[in-house]
């Protein structure tokens, strides 16, 4: 997976995650961490296992579509979703433009890195993998922001967004497809949150200077 920050002009720039993370509904993760509580678990602790489980898909994934090497990691709830993604992979015909892309936008003044594009029946999907509970709605800007990243940069047209998601209970896979008209909301949506990003800033500056 591509790390490293997103610059344009020796000015680094946020990503489109850390934008939409700022204001994301944190209700979802009150009552999760709530529930860690009343079962002795860690927050912290469990928040980090979840992301690491999502990374680990994601690493596992991209090898797998490049037809790499692998090694399976001891966590087995990774490894569980690891074993969805395959059956779904295998499951579809298209080819592959590109895995885990790092773009950056001078229109939106961020960065971002898509997990995967193809190519079916001469339409381009882009496709992002979750392990979360659920499909929210600031996946759909996310998706949104990324797909005016590679209009912006390679002139490519997004016919078709896809989620994929892992769950990592017993669930079954779960795919959701957003179109054209569904990606113009989520776009415009980003760009009031991309404004209110900055101004965020300006206010705690204007915070940390009152006495």
């Amino acid at each position: 997976m591509p790390t490293g920050d997103y610059i344009i002009n020796k000015k680094k720039l946020p990503s489109v995650t850390t934008i939409i993370s700022r204001f994301k509904n944190a209700t979802g993760l009150i009552i999760w961490s709530n529930q860690l509580g009343l079962k002795g678990l860690n927050y912290f602790d469990e928040l980090k296992k979840a992301g690491d489980t999502g990374t680990a898909l994601h690493d596992l994934a991209e090898l797998y579509i490049l037809n790499k090497k692998y090694e399976l990691p001891d966590d087995k709830v990774a490894v569980d979703c690891f074993q969805q993604f395959i059956d779904w992979w295998d499951s579809i015909d298209c080819e592959v433009i590109w895995t885990e892309k790092k773009y950056i936008s001078k229109k939106l003044n961020v960065g971002g890195c898509p997990d995967l594009l193809v190519k079916q029946n001469d339409k381009y999907i882009l496709v992002d993998f979750k392990t979360s509970k659920a499909v929210y709605s600031d996946m759909i800007i996310q998706l949104s922001c990324y797909a005016e990243l590679i209009k912006e940069n390679d002139g490519i047209e997004i016919d078709r967004a896809v989620i994929v998601r892992f769950p990592k209970d017993d669930n079954e896979t779960e795919i959701k497809k957003f179109f054209t008209e569904d990606l113009a909301v989520g776009l415009k949506q980003f760009k009031l949150l991309r404004k209110a990003f900055d101004l965020d800033k300006d206010l705690n500056k204007i915070l940390k200077g009152k006495k």
